[in-house]
């Protein structure tokens, strides 16, 4: 326990006296200081302060400052950090001929043919995921534009989507985007990604005329990241 950590923090009353030791305990830091969150949580009641919202401390197990917000005690400028990942990758070749209008409505999850699903439980509703999308298209037709579209269960608008025009049939082109969601609960959810042209073509996934590139490392994913708010 460090030389300004204490156990109590002094309720006084009509007639005390406050004493030097009380004053520089209060004067040397300004705020309560606890060795730990048992400390902190026996300093107050009974013949102590009461506990009460706006109160701060300083805790020296975890070199934080806390507040108390009428219910909890919580940590000032707390960073988001990561709770769970889970990612499925894949360089297998799959083709389909399902179209994803270019025009300006939510691609639907009847639009596309699906070439990937991950799925992941939150841990907490008001976490974040943060859904990274990889894929890698070719059409067989030129002068196309590629869509994907990113979906959840079997909900029919699309969360997020991005597309590119391919001027060549048979070129390759790769879609990378991110999308934010709070969980909103703590059941399984899956995310899935649908690709497609705006008109009829073929399109291969992971490859080109409905082959494979690279020897099978022509890779697609979907990575999810769930972390605190």
């Amino acid at each position: 326990m460090g030389a300004n950590a204490q156990t109590t923090v002094q309720k006084f009353v009509d007639g005390a006296v406050l004493t030097a030791a009380q004053q520089n305990t209060s004067a040397a830091t300004g705020v309560p200081v606890f060795a730990t969150t048992v400390t902190r949580d026996a300093a107050f009641g009974g013949a102590n302060k009461v506990l009460a919202e706006g109160q701060t401390c300083y805790l020296e197990s975890t070199n934080v400052v806390q507040y108390f917000d009428g219910a909890a005690w919580a940590t000032v400028g707390e960073a988001s950090k990561v709770v769970k990942m889970v990612n499925t990758q894949t360089g297998a070749v799959a083709t389909g001929t399902t179209v994803i209008p270019f025009d300006d409505t939510i691609p639907q999850i009847t639009e596309g043919d699906q070439y990937m699903t991950v799925a992941i439980t939150p841990t907490n509703a008001l976490n974040v995921l943060r859904i990274q999308v990889t894929i890698q298209l070719s059409p067989s037709a030129a002068g196309i534009f590629m869509s994907a579209a990113l979906f959840v269960d079997d909900v029919a608008n699309a969360l997020a989507a991005s597309s590119a025009y391919m001027a060549t049939g048979t070129g390759t082109l790769t879609l990378t985007f991110t999308h934010n969601v709070v969980a909103g609960g703590v059941s399984a959810l899956t995310f899935r990604v649908r690709a497609g042209g705006h008109f009829t073509s073929t399109t291969t996934f992971n490859g080109s005329a409905g082959a494979r590139l690279f020897g099978g490392i022509t890779l697609s994913s979907i990575s999810i990241t769930e972390f605190t708010p």
